[in-house]
């Protein structure tokens, strides 16, 4: 089976597929399509209150992007969740091993979750131990049975493809971080800048230990764009990405430095949250990607401010392609934006 990794935001929808091949160690990763289209404006912002809209757009874009990115090997598809939508949270349980964990996780997940715990789909994953007291960390992952029931009849609507995995974003960003440093034991903080929100996920000896969500998209940075110069979406969105020139390179630097600098600070508060367990929490790398990653300067900012290495993720720099059928320096470019996309692209097939 392929599976294809569907990322779908409130400004525009990713696809991926990837051929697998081989087992273990002994296993190789070529690209076998890619793409990107816009999504309807608003639409995926409505979920709570027009659920129906949303989901027919995204089986939509699911069905427009197998098509015209020729991704018809593909007949599963993965997705991921973000935003209010979901609950990821670091809990302290008594050791148990995963299977225990499945048995006793709603119990003691319950304290935790604001909604009745049987109106919830949730998961967990164990961190780590400490046998000197009999605790375990565990991440915790909630969403609502309502909203994965949505992701799923969004699949449905395609006609062409069946679901695979439901995962998180950021959890999706780190399967592709892991993939692109097997076994990393570093403390590195996977920041995923998107059109509505920002993922931080702060990984600790290469396992994610705090994950948080902030509503600074680099959208916000269009609207300001457009308001400010009376412009279209279109043009103010290449303005911010620096394929047009701005009618005033200082205002919209301005705007930029506005946005940047609440960046900036959300990932402050991320690592001041890790630092309240681990105090003595140093990262050793700051990982970009999303559609904002690529703004010009911007690694360059992070990595002065934190004092920190500091690197544009492109996941599709460490698969093999064919240059025939895919322009390198598209893949350059796009790259960054495909992380969600290729962390589900590599998820093992587990049929819903």
């Amino acid at each position: 089976m392929s599976v294809i990794g569907f990322d779908i935001g409130t400004y525009a929808a990713k696809a991926l597929l990837l051929n697998i091949k081989g087992k273990g160690k002994n296993y190789s990763v070529s690209l076998d399509g890619l793409g990107m289209s816009q999504m309807p404006p608003g639409v995926m912002s409505q979920w709570e209150d027009q659920p129906i809209p949303a989901r027919t757009a995204m089986g939509a874009a699911m069905r427009s992007l197998v098509k015209l990115c020729k991704l018809s090997r593909g007949r599963y598809a993965a997705l991921s969740l973000s935003g209010e939508t979901m609950i990821i949270k670091k809990i302290t349980m008594p050791v148990a091993t995963q299977k225990e964990l499945k048995q006793s996780l709603a119990l003691e997940a319950e304290q935790y979750i604001p909604y009745p715990i049987n109106d919830v789909n949730i998961d967990g994953h164990i961190l780590s131990t400490d046998d000197r007291y009999g605790q375990m960390s565990v991440l915790l992952v909630a969403a609502r049975k309502e909203v994965v029931s949505n992701y799923i009849q969004a699949v449905s609507l395609t006609k062409v493809l069946k679901p695979a995995v439901i995962d998180v974003d950021s959890l999706a960003f780190y399967n592709a971080f892991d993939f692109v440093y097997p076994n990393s034991r570093e403390n590195v903080i996977l920041v995923d800048i998107g059109a509505s929100l920002i993922h931080i996920t702060v990984l600790s000896e290469g396992l994610p230990h705090t994950i948080k969500e902030e509503s600074v998209g680099g959208q916000r940075m269009t609207e300001e764009i457009e308001d400010a110069f009376g412009l279209p979406p279109d043009q103010a969105e290449a303005i911010k990405l620096g394929t047009v020139e701005a009618p005033d390179k200082g205002e919209v630097n301005d705007i930029a430095d506005r946005l940047v600098s609440n960046w900036l600070a959300a990932i402050e508060r991320s690592i001041d949250s890790i630092r309240s367990e681990i105090q003595e929490y140093n990262p050793s790398k700051i990982i970009l990607a999303g559609g904002c990653a690529n703004l010009l300067g911007l690694a360059d900012q992070v990595q002065n401010h934190f004092n920190v290495q500091t690197e544009i993720f492109n996941p599709l720099k460490f698969v093999k392609y064919n240059p025939k059928k895919f322009d390198p320096g598209y893949l350059e470019y796009i790259g960054p934006q495909m992380a969600v996309s290729f962390g589900l692209a590599i998820r093992k097939q587990e049929i819903i």
